[in-house]
């Protein structure tokens, strides 16, 4: 009875969250999951040379299933249903478990994984009858096996989030999850070779060994009526399976796991911030609180983490194929990741931002302050990965281009951050509400992708200046592309701040009425709507396409082979002008740049014209009032 109630339980939380935030998220997210697991029956049907190598592709892919059901937590935050929701009724830790763990199977992802698991039932469809039953009970295994992985790491990560320990540990695998959403098309690339030539046999052994694989490793001892190969992997997951649910059992328990860990005064964890240098008066004060809270607020140091861990493992996965071109641009995507990351610099601080609206004529040194405090925190860790990957690299042709691009994006995304922050605030958790996770933060993708776009505008200049300089072979033009960068930033950072101060000096007590009540009425009312979900659908899927179309031809099919093509380290991978003969490599390099500039151009056109738009409905709604 009480497995029932919990079940139902889940089922209407679930139901009422999506009318809360939108079931489009859920929708698409469906979609796309299914398209995996669709793809993952699709290589079980694969014909390869070696006759193991389909198995050994089976179990790689089946433990990367697994590895995101543990690291899903991680970014979707705790379970709708905990353990703590149920300490006053008396229900039996055991009975509970059962609950808990029933409830776990209800939603979209168990049935996702179902469908990607019955690749083991299409593998063993071509060796009979008992194949088959084996396959389908090994993928029944699986599945409880990954639900009860999630389920406790879900459990860890909720403890370990009230942690500045956890909080690393939570960025660090965001940062992986980002690169292997971005990366992935490399599995693709590798796929051809792998099926002629078949895996290493230390490869082999150790996804064969991982109990993610212990399934085709038994489906493939019942097609060779192997009975004893059969039954022990299938037992192995019925005793991992016991031991599991041991341990869920035991971690409901009394709660040790959610101490909230401090630094206190005297502590070695205590934040040491400089004092005799740090610029005087206000603005220094100001300077202080940010670098301090920089080091205490859970979601300010996942930005501090995830801009370099992203930056390092992004430009280490072209040396899969012996391709050291993009180790020079290490600098420029931690300094990009970091603007990107920490643009809801004012949202994170919520109702704090009181404390700078009753002191007059503070709005200047609380800009600056926060501006300076990122600075100080980014610019000397870009300006070293920069250093350290064009040494790395060798690549002399690319230093003056990285160090251009890197200052300007410092100095941009200085400039900006305080300004899109403050246009474009959209409300989230206050800070002693947050959940610490990737999830309480749904509504700062406009934020996210304004910033990004403006950004790859503002190093345009001096990006500009640095080919030139290598077509013409012109040492001027390239080093000189050098101080466009830096004068770009310095222009950004001082003009944009000036404007950002005068925002907050207008607009002050509007955007802390809509920190503090989240409505959108109000939001509405003060003109400060998010502009994306201000926008029709129709116009906001215009946006999106606009954007992904841009994106894909200005980055890989535009900029990275003009990097390759610069180095002289050429990599040809999926990249189509590198493919063309040497005389049509420039023009389509330049096609593609063109292709993404005017798609990322009607991306900004349809921003633009929707805030022109939310700005005359405001002014409207003040006139009539």
């Amino acid at each position: 009875m009480a497995v029932t109630l919990i079940i139902r339980m889940k089922i209407t939380v679930l139901r009422r969250s999506l009318a809360r935030t939108g079931v489009h998220w859920m929708y698409s997210g469906t979609v796309i999951g299914l398209l995996v697991a669709v793809g993952t029956i699709g290589i079980a049907t694969l014909d390869a040379q070696h006759p193991r190598t389909v198995g050994d592709l089976l179990c790689a892919v089946f433990a990367l299933w697994t590895i995101g059901w543990i690291l899903a937590p991680a970014y979707g935050g705790q379970p709708l249903l905990r353990a703590e929701h149920f300490a006053v009724l008396p229900l039996p830790r055991r009975r509970l478990a059962h609950g808990l763990l029933a409830s776990a199977f209800a939603g979209a992802a168990p049935l996702v994984t179902l469908v990607a698991f019955a690749a083991l039932v299409m593998f063993a469809s071509s060796a009979g009858v008992t194949a088959v039953l084996v396959a389908v009970f090994g993928a029944l295994l699986q599945l409880t096996l990954v639900v009860l992985l999630g389920s406790l790491a879900g459990r860890l990560f909720g403890a370990l989030s009230r942690s500045r320990l956890g909080t690393v540990v939570s960025a660090v695998l965001h940062s992986v999850l980002l690169v292997a959403a971005s990366s992935g098309w490399i599995v693709f690339i590798a796929l051809d070779s792998v099926l002629l030539s078949g895996f290493s046999a230390g490869f082999s052994g150790v996804v064969r060994t991982a109990p993610t694989g212990w399934a085709v490793v038994a489906v493939e001892a019942s097609s060779r009526s192997d009975w004893p190969m059969t039954a022990l992997p299938l037992a192995g997951l019925v005793a991992l399976i016991l031991v599991l649910w041991l341990l869920w059992n035991q971690s409901l328990g009394p709660v040790r796991w959610t101490q909230t860990i401090r630094a206190t005064q005297g502590s070695a964890a205590a934040i040491r911030t400089p004092s005799s240098w740090a610029v005087s008066g206000r603005t220094g004060a100001v300077f202080l609180k940010e670098l301090r809270t920089w080091q205490r607020d859970s979601r300010r140091l996942q930005s501090l983490v995830i801009s370099p861990t992203f930056a390092l493992l992004t430009c280490l996965v072209p040396l899969a194929f012996g391709s050291t071109s993009f180790l020079p641009f290490i600098g420029v995507l931690t300094a990009l990741m970091a603007a990107v990351t920490s643009v809801s610099l004012y949202a994170h601080d919520g109702t704090a931002l009181w404390l700078a609206l009753v002191l007059p004529d503070s709005e200047r040194a609380d800009v600056r302050g926060r501006q300076l405090a990122w600075l100080v925190l980014f610019a000397p860790m870009s300006l070293v990965l920069s250093a350290v990957g064009i040494a790395f690299s060798g690549s002399i042709e690319l230093w003056p281009v990285a160090l251009a691009t890197t200052c300007a994006v410092l100095g941009g995304g200085a400039g900006l951050l305080p300004l899109i922050g403050l246009t474009q605030l959209t409300p989230v958790a206050d800070p002693r509400e947050a959940k610490r996770s990737g999830a309480d933060q749904p509504g700062l993708a406009g934020q996210a992708f304004v910033m990004l776009l403006l950004t790859l505008c503002l190093i345009t200049p001096a990006t500009t200046a640095a080919v030139a300089g290598h077509l013409l072979d012109s040492l001027t033009l390239r080093w000189g592309s050098i101080a466009i960068g830096a004068g770009t930033g310095a222009l950004c950072y001082v003009q944009l701040g000036r404007n950002a101060q005068r925002s907050l000096t207008r607009r002050g007590p509007e955007l802390l009425q809509l920190m503090r009540t989240r409505k959108e009425d109000v939001r509405s009312k003060a003109g400060t709507a998010s502009l994306i979900k201000a926008m029709p659908r129709s116009r906001q899927r215009l946006l999106w396409t606009c954007f992904s179309i841009g994106c894909i031809a200005l980055f890989p099919q535009s900029l990275a082979p003009l990097l390759m093509k610069m180095s002289g380290d050429v990599a040809k991978v999926w990249f189509l002008a590198l493919y063309m003969p040497t005389q049509w490599q420039w023009p389509v390099i330049a096609l593609m740049f063109a292709i993404g500039a005017f798609f990322l151009a009607l991306a900004v056109r349809i921003c633009v014209t929707g805030l022109r738009q939310l700005r005359h409905e405001a002014r409207s709604k003040a006139s009539a009032e």
